[in-house]
């Protein structure tokens, strides 16, 4: 799983979560970063935490990190993250049509986030199964 972390404090929850869960889990603290690790390494997972104000400093937005995995043939799961009250929102009909994108409004519950790590992980599992 490769989070990318604006705020520290939800990236290590969401972090330890997976690892309870058995995931192996790589932190970058800004979208940008991950463009150079996209043809690098393959992820099960990519959780991107970004508020709009942080989204702002990145050469790189949101929707262009997704759409930049997308043309580089990663079909993984994506987590995004909205901050609650913001204005300025991700455009769903967007992420929708790039496929699976799951955004959340903060604050995110625990529970919340531990079941859709568990849901990605048991699909991964019976994927992987299924191709042995």
């Amino acid at each position: 799983m490769l989070i990318v972390n604006h705020y520290g404090a939800l990236g290590n929850v969401i972090g330890q979560l997976a690892k309870q869960s058995g995931w192996e889990v790589l932190i970058v603290e800004r979208a940008d970063a991950l463009r150079k690790m996209i043809d690098e390494k393959a992820f099960d997972l990519v959780v991107c935490d970004s508020t709009i104000a942080q989204e702002k400093l990145e050469v790189t937005s949101r929707t262009e990190l997704v759409e930049a995995m997308r043309a580089a043939g990663l079909k993984v799961p994506i987590f995004l993250f909205e901050d609650e009250g913001v204005e300025v929102k991700m455009d769903t009909e967007v992420m929708k049509d790039l496929g699976g994108v799951r955004i959340f409004r903060k604050p995110v519950s625990i529970s919340e986030m531990r079941v859709a790590i568990h849901e990605v992980g048991e699909k991964i599992a019976s994927l992987k199964k299924g191709k042995s």
